[in-house]
């Protein structure tokens, strides 16, 4: 072979390697592409079909139209400003909403204070300037009274962080009364904590008790409260080794420590964990408790 030969040889398989290599980073680019799109897209599909995000836009779009903060009080009448923050909120909300699905979607930021304050930062960021050019022409009777920019990113900011405030403390929490941990065995010292407890927050990592499933959230119950992590199920009691358990429903898996008692009613059986926390049990997973001796 000529040397001619070898080095068209060595060009052509170069280009082949290289084009192999292209393909392999698009491939790869795509893949993680896709991955944090339906990230993105589970966070923001969980919190339009949860009740909050319209609670909260009913609330504080009546509570700022019958107050008329910046001045809507003198420039509107009544069923104007009530319409005109409604309006604003409505807005605002799929903003805010969006926002929060890039965070934790996106980012990947659960932690609820730094993910609270960048979400509340970002739509102060995002929806302060277009709130300060309508506001000239809303407010423009009332000059005197129209809201700085900084009035408005405060204003922003504060909603925005009041409303990430409530949704935690109704997702996450200490569990109620929970006198079923009372009697329970404390984690031993020398076993580290499962891998889907060491995800919560310091403040609840304590004795895994139960997982269930919730729009697209595992919630997490522990000794010391309730956290929800953005997980399949599958994966979580994937990363409950550590605690012995059982899946007894398509939603629910309990560790069998935190069992306090099995009850049966019109036909269904249920788990009590505690005095206001039970789970039900599938027919397909009850063979599990019987061969325990708890059914």
């Amino acid at each position: 072979m000529s040397q001619s030969d070898m080095n068209l040889r060595c060009a052509t398989q170069s280009r082949v390697a290289l084009q192999r290599c292209n393909d392999y980073r698009c491939c790869r680019c795509m893949v993680i592409f896709r991955f944090v799109m339906a990230a993105f897209i589970s966070v923001l599909t969980a919190d339009l079909k949860s009740p909050l995000p319209y609670v909260a836009w009913l609330a504080f779009g009546l509570i700022l139209g019958v107050s008329g903060p910046f001045g809507s009080y003198w420039a509107l009448d009544l069923p104007s400003r009530i319409l005109l923050w409604l309006g604003l909120m409505a807005v605002g909300m799929m903003v805010g909403m969006t926002i929060r699905a890039f965070v934790r979607g996106v980012l990947r930021q659960t932690d609820f204070l730094r993910g609270a304050v960048l979400v509340a930062v970002l739509s102060a960021l995002v929806m302060s300037g277009p709130l300060y050019l309508l506001s000239a022409r809303v407010f423009d009777a009332v000059e005197a009274m129209r809201p700085s920019l900084i009035d408005l990113v405060i204003f922003v900011f504060g909603i925005s962080l009041l409303i990430g405030a409530v949704r935690e403390m109704l997702t996450t929490g200490a569990v109620p009364v929970l006198l079923s941990t009372a009697d329970l065995p404390d984690q031993p010292e020398d076993q580290p904590l499962p891998r889907v407890v060491a995800r919560l927050e310091p403040e609840l990592q304590g004795r895994l008790l139960a997982l269930t499933v919730r729009d697209h959230y595992v919630d997490v119950y522990t000794s010391k409260g309730r956290g929800a992590l953005l997980i399949r199920l599958a994966d979580a009691i994937a990363e409950a080794e550590g605690e012995a358990g059982t899946q007894i429903h398509r939603s629910h898996w309990v560790a069998w420590a935190a069992i306090r008692a099995v009850e049966k009613e019109n036909g269904r059986v249920w788990v009590r964990l505690c005095p206001e926390l039970r789970m039900p049990v599938s027919k397909s997973h009850r063979a599990k408790l019987e061969d325990r001796g708890l059914l």
